[in-house]
């Protein structure tokens, strides 16, 4: 016949929490609890530095760079979001494509000729379009001055 009396309850069942155990979790939800408060006020710093440079979508730039690298001084003052903001605003600057190739009409032996054949080799080597236009901008340019 079975003890109903005394059922047989597991060891680990029976312990109450010491207090080791309570203070271990309670540090865990600490550094939780700062981890997310952390994340939280380097997101609104960052949101607020964007909308001030006048940043299109902060969301999808939020989702691009790397946050993890922003830290706060004494002051409470957000460090190293004007970095990322910076290379942000150089990235987005448009480029000429084929800018100026250093010749001036002016510079002795920079005259159009000269350009023009510099400019044809290069087209032949890189075989690259703005190259190519480059070259054949000079061309119509020599053109006129005949």
């Amino acid at each position: 016949m079975e003890d109903v009396t005394n059922p047989e309850i597991p060891e680990e069942q029976t312990q109450e929490p010491t207090w080791e155990d309570e203070r271990a979790e309670l540090t865990q939800r600490l550094e939780t609890l700062t981890t997310e408060l952390h994340s939280q006020r380097v997101s609104n710093a960052f949101y607020r530095a964007a909308k001030q440079a006048h940043v299109d979508d902060p969301d999808a730039l939020a989702g691009i760079v790397d946050l993890s690298k922003v830290t706060f001084n004494e002051a409470g003052e957000a460090k190293g979001i004007e970095e990322i903001l910076s290379a942000y605003k150089a990235a987005r600057t448009p480029r000429p494509i084929g800018g100026p190739n250093g010749y001036s009409q002016e510079r002795p032996g920079g005259n159009l000729t000269r350009m023009l054949e510099d400019a044809a080799e290069k087209a032949r080597r890189t075989g690259r379009p703005e190259d190519m236009v480059a070259y054949m901008e000079l061309k119509g340019k020599l053109k006129f001055q005949k």
